[in-house]
């Protein structure tokens, strides 16, 4: 699950657009950052078993309306050259074969269009494949440090026997379905702890690499 508040390293929800005259990179996110007020209420009655269960709470941008995970890391050492590069390795290696690429170099942004394995966790030693989770992922580039926002997030299951694309259904269709409440929410926990592990996984292959003094030994 995400969480709340402009802290370094951490992730949080975005609201506002870096290529908005006057954005403040470093400034704190909008108050509006958790209005989930898009996320229709349920209709009809609500079935007595679901009363007392507990829905996954994610972010909605206030702008988009999107599920979004979003985080600054401050990083004083790098250059935006060494992450941009890094930025690109990271990609290469964990998106997949069929990743799209757009540059903004105007605003030192680039934004990839990916997927990762989606897993249906049974336990602690056990998962079964549910098909893909589908995704864009943006970096924007600065001297010093990086911001990172996914969005766009579509689960895509598996593809029927007789061939063609399985089913494609937005996270945002999941939070707020009244219908297969607890199967939905389940794909979107599952999903949730897939992609903080992927952002743990870009912080690490961004971070600058520790060189080691040859005389301190």
């Amino acid at each position: 699950m995400c969480v709340l508040g402009f802290v370094a390293n951490q992730t949080f929800a975005q609201v506002q657009d870096e290529t908005t005259p006057g954005y403040d990179f470093s400034a704190p996110p909008d108050s509006t950052v958790t209005d989930t007020s898009a996320i229709p209420a349920p209709a009809g009655p609500i079935d007595p078993l679901l009363k007392n269960y507990d829905r996954i709470v994610l972010v909605i941008d206030s702008a988009t309306n999107l599920i979004t995970y979003y985080g600054v890391v401050e990083q004083e050492e790098s250059g935006s050259d060494s992450l941009y590069l890094r930025a690109k390795r990271w990609a290469a290696a964990n998106l997949g074969k069929d990743i799209k690429i757009e540059v903004d170099k105007r605003n030192q942004k680039i934004t990839y269009v990916g997927s990762i394995p989606a897993y249906a966790y049974l336990n602690k030693y056990s998962k079964r494949s549910i098909g893909t989770f589908e995704f864009k992922l943006s970096f924007l580039i600065k001297e010093g440090r990086y911001k990172y926002q996914i969005t766009n997030l579509v689960h895509e299951g598996l593809k029927p026997a007789d061939g063609g694309k399985g089913p494609r259904n937005y996270f945002e269709y999941y939070y707020s379905s009244t219908t297969k409440v607890r199967e939905n929410d389940n794909i979107l926990r599952n999903a949730d702890k897939d992609i903080l592990k992927l952002i743990e996984s870009i912080k690490l292959a961004l971070r600058e690499p520790i060189i080691v003094d040859e005389d301190d030994w």
